[in-house]
């Protein structure tokens, strides 16, 4: 008996893991389809609720008329007062609910939260519509009235039939309606004492269960071709996206490529010219053209030098941006006076403004406090600011140097009255080689390296650059640096006299 017994226990043992291993798959699908916890699951019983909804709508006015008809048909069965109160209630039920709906789906969003509140409260309404819809075969139940049962079977089973094909897009509340219209066939046949009755039971039953098996293949169905579509649409969507991101690429790539181009042509007039000035006043000196005027050969010497200082300057832009963009730029911090740094500024190019007919002043805030920070990066971030308001502002204009505590840091930069920048060129101005209109519009084009340098700069020690300018109207670069960087002035030390204070008690007498 044991050799016999024990396949047998196996068998029944592995049918039970089977079957719980089903039931805990069904909970958990029914439990995703009313509280959907991740944006996909959200987006799948958003679509599911948003069919089902779009299908019954008109139901709200078919219903009630349909009801009517159902109702005046069997009061040759029922009695009249019973048949109207069924009416009454399929209408009334009908309309509430969808007002309750209309309600709960404006003021619910499309996050997970939202999509599960709108899918508990229809699968509700749902169900209850079902159960008062299938009042109708005890209410409206003759006995020993063949014609009245199979008319309200029929009812029923179209009705689940419909369903199937309406509902089953989501899964509880595609499959639990059922239940209630099969139960509306089953029950009252069952509980008749005709055989016939009982026959049609069995034929209500075999019919559900049928339905149910149909509502569940296309479930899946439904839910495999959303799926589909959700990744066609988010293919799609990827796809524009990565189009968009190669436009951009392609653009940035052909700007840059342009804005060499221009840096490239620029830069031959800016090397070439210095260039020919030291070899040519360097050939006539080295020749000796000019015989004994000693005079005429230092002026020649001093244009040598001066076209060197240039090129040299050039050079150091080009390294130094050429370190910044490669993060290889090493500061040398230390405390630096930042009023006495603005100011000598000024001085160095207020010769330069002077020739131009411009007026340079300096508004620098008394007692600023010390910065920790590289001074030479400090001194060419004003000098190149300066460089620019002064090459970019005509005669009779003003260029303004400012220093000033702002918030928990230092604000410093420079203002100018000049040709100014237009709207669309106010980020361009940045772009290492970039130039704004302006450039075109003045004599002394610039080579598109000052702002680049000066934001590198600003951002190596942890600030940052802000630049307001309208054309026309003159321009003004922020530069601003944190108050981590700020250091508070050493207190003067007191030298002492070896006499009394005047404030020490008893005074000088005591």
């Amino acid at each position: 008996m044991q050799r016999d017994d024990r396949p047998a226990g196996r068998r029944l043992a592995v049918a039970l893991r089977v079957a719980r291993r089903w039931t805990l798959r069904s909970v958990k699908a029914y439990r995703k389809s009313l509280y959907p916890e991740t944006n996909l699951e959200a987006q799948l019983v958003g679509a599911q609720l948003k069919m089902i909804r779009t299908a019954t709508k008109p139901m709200t006015w078919i219903l009630p008329p349909a009801a009517l008809l159902i109702a005046w048909a069997n009061t040759q069965w029922a009695p009249a007062e019973r048949a109207g109160l069924w009416f009454a209630l399929i209408s009334g039920s009908v309309i509430l609910l969808d007002l309750v709906y209309r309600r709960v789906e404006r003021r619910t969003g499309n996050d997970a939260g939202g999509v599960g509140r709108r899918a508990r409260v229809f699968f509700a309404i749902t169900m209850v519509q079902a159960a008062v819809w299938s009042t109708m075969a005890f209410m409206l139940w003759a006995p020993h009235e063949p014609v009245n049962h199979m008319l309200l079977i029929l009812i029923l089973a179209s009705t689940i039939s419909g369903w199937s094909a309406i509902g089953s897009v989501h899964l509880a509340i595609g499959r639990a309606p059922i239940l209630c219209y099969a139960a509306g066939m089953i029950v009252p046949a069952l509980l008749a004492p005709d055989t016939l009755d009982h026959a049609l039971a069995g034929m209500c039953f075999a019919f559900a269960l049928v339905m149910t098996i149909y509502a569940r293949t296309t479930f899946e169905t439904t839910r495999k071709m959303l799926s589909l579509q959700f990744e066609r649409t988010g293919l799609i969507a990827n796809l524009k996206r990565a189009k968009r991101d190669s436009d951009d690429a392609r653009r940035r790539a052909e700007n840059a490529s342009l804005a060499k181009s221009q840096f490239l042509a620029n830069m031959s007039h800016e090397l070439r010219t210095p260039m020919n000035a030291i070899l040519g006043f360097s050939e006539i000196i080295a020749s000796k053209a000019l015989g004994a005027a000693i005079d005429k050969y230092a002026e020649y010497g001093e244009l040598i030098h001066n076209s060197g200082q240039h090129l040299l300057a050039l050079i150091n832009d080009i390294l130094d941006l050429a370190k910044i963009e490669a993060g290889r730029l090493e500061l040398r911090e230390e405390d630096v006076d930042f009023h006495s740094l603005a100011l000598d500024a000024v001085r160095m190019l207020a010769p330069k403004a002077g020739q131009t007919g411009l007026v340079l002043d300096a508004q620098i805030a008394p007692g600023l406090p010390l910065i920790h920070a590289d001074e030479r990066a400090l001194r060419q971030i004003l000098m190149n600011l300066l460089s620019n308001a002064i090459k970019f502002t005509p005669a009779g204009g003003r260029v303004t140097v400012f220093a000033q505590l702002a918030g928990d840091g230092l604000m410093f930069g420079v203002e100018d009255t000049g040709v100014g920048i237009a709207e669309e060129d106010l980020e361009r101005v940045f772009e290492s080689f970039g130039q704004g209109r302006h450039d075109i519009t003045t004599f002394e084009k610039g080579t598109g390296l000052g702002l680049p340098i000066v934001k590198g700069l600003a951002e190596a020690h942890g600030g940052k650059v802000a630049l307001a300018s309208h054309k026309n109207e003159g321009t003004r670069v922020m530069v601003h640096l944190p108050g981590a960087r700020l250091v508070m002035r050493p207190k003067p030390k007191l030298i002492s006299t070896g006499l009394p204070s005047v404030m020490s008690r008893g005074g000088w007498g005591a």
